[in-house]
């Protein structure tokens, strides 16, 4: 499906006609996350779904952390639980922890 033309000002840094909201959903969801209006995030909510949002949110807080700061605590109260959010907050404040390695590299048997 194409991205709608509500969302495009949001992949301003994008060529929109090359978004696909099915195979992009991960980059689409975190990137209105973080940058939509109100308008965008209920179409965003009308196109995954909570749960499809909920699962892609706390993927990206558990694990890569691409999500900027202010978002991941504007979303905390609906999407993470109390312990999961305090675990994110000390991280965010070590200065140290920020810069570990938290991709996960799934490596194929074979020549490297």
């Amino acid at each position: 499906m194409k991205l709608p033309e509500e969302l495009k000002t949001v992949f301003w840094n994008y060529d929109t006609a090359l978004i696909d909201t099915d195979s992009m959903k991960k980059t689409i969801i975190l990137e209105v996350l973080a940058r939509g209006t109100l308008e965008q995030i209920k179409i965003l909510f009308q196109i995954y779904g909570f749960e499809t949002i909920k699962e892609i949110y706390r993927e990206d807080v558990q694990g890569a952390r691409t999500l900027p700061a202010p978002a991941v605590y504007l979303w905390s109260d609906i999407f993470l639980t109390d312990e999961e959010f305090t675990e994110y907050k000390q991280w965010h404040r070590n200065p140290v922890r920020k810069w570990e390695q938290r991709r996960i590299i799934n490596r194929q048997s074979g020549p490297h």
